[in-house]
């Protein structure tokens, strides 16, 4: 009901435009993850993107954490919003014909010493196996993916456009330098579970980088980029965007 009220208090005023809304439902299924130690942490992935071209989209998300217990169980997830846009057939506002704005919500699971699992909304309910994460670098990307930007654009592997048959995403932490679009993970103002869940990828960032597989000579950049990380999600967790540097 509140992003329905969001929307009648926003519209902006325009001759010329046409503005449409209609409802859309999001969805994930229960789900069962082995979880016997009670490590386990499941977060809701709540996803707000804006499409208006020529413009780069543009997502907007945020984490909220759901209580599991010894089972295991991930409770579903529904939510009701709008989908939204404006026609500007004539051009008279500046920018592009149409300006589109959806929702959607994902689930993400994320076990230490495990690669973050993803669950996308209207996705059949489906047996979840833990995968390990061998090493440090994979350890981090789990970390990583639990703050990934669910439609984040894509680079090459190697960062040359020599290899750009082989594209990987760009993670949150090369995102929150860029000029353009800029970082989509919303700041710990944005909510009191937000600052929660930034707080804990931070401490998690934070572990792994006093962990004794991060010790050794070879580790330290992956260290120091560690340090770095949770340094800057815990400022982030606190403050607004254009405060944390």
């Amino acid at each position: 009901m509140a992003r329905w009220l969001f929307l009648v208090a926003v519209l902006p005023q325009c001759t010329g435009c046409l503005y449409y809304a209609y409802p859309t439902l999001s969805h994930t299924p229960e789900l069962a993850v082995d979880n016997k130690d009670g490590s386990v942490h499941a977060f809701r992935d709540d996803i707000d993107r804006t499409e208006r071209k020529p413009l780069a989209p543009a997502t907007q998300y945020t984490l909220t954490s759901i209580a599991l217990d010894a089972r295991g169980l991930v409770p579903s997830q529904l939510e009701l919003a709008p989908a939204t846009g404006v026609l500007n057939p004539l051009g008279i506002v500046e920018g592009g014909q149409h300006e589109r704005s959806t929702y959607t919500i994902f689930v993400r699971l994320y076990k230490p010493g495990f690669r973050t699992m993803e669950v996308k909304s209207w996705e059949k309910s489906r047996v979840l196996q833990w995968f390990p994460a061998p090493d440090l670098l994979a350890q981090e990307k789990a970390i990583d993916d639990l703050l990934a930007d669910p439609a984040a654009p894509e680079r090459p592997l190697d960062g040359t456009v020599k290899n750009i048959g082989t594209l990987i995403p760009v993670i949150w932490w090369e995102q929150k330098d860029e000029k353009a679009a800029g970082l989509g993970l919303q700041p710990g103002s944005a909510s009191a579970s937000q600052r929660r869940s930034l707080e804990f990828a931070a401490s998690e960032y934070q572990r792994l980088a006093n962990a004794p597989i991060a010790s050794s000579p070879s580790m330290q950049i992956a260290r120091e980029r560690l340090q770095r990380k949770a340094d800057w999600l815990r400022r982030y967790a606190k403050q607004m965007p254009a405060e944390v540097r």
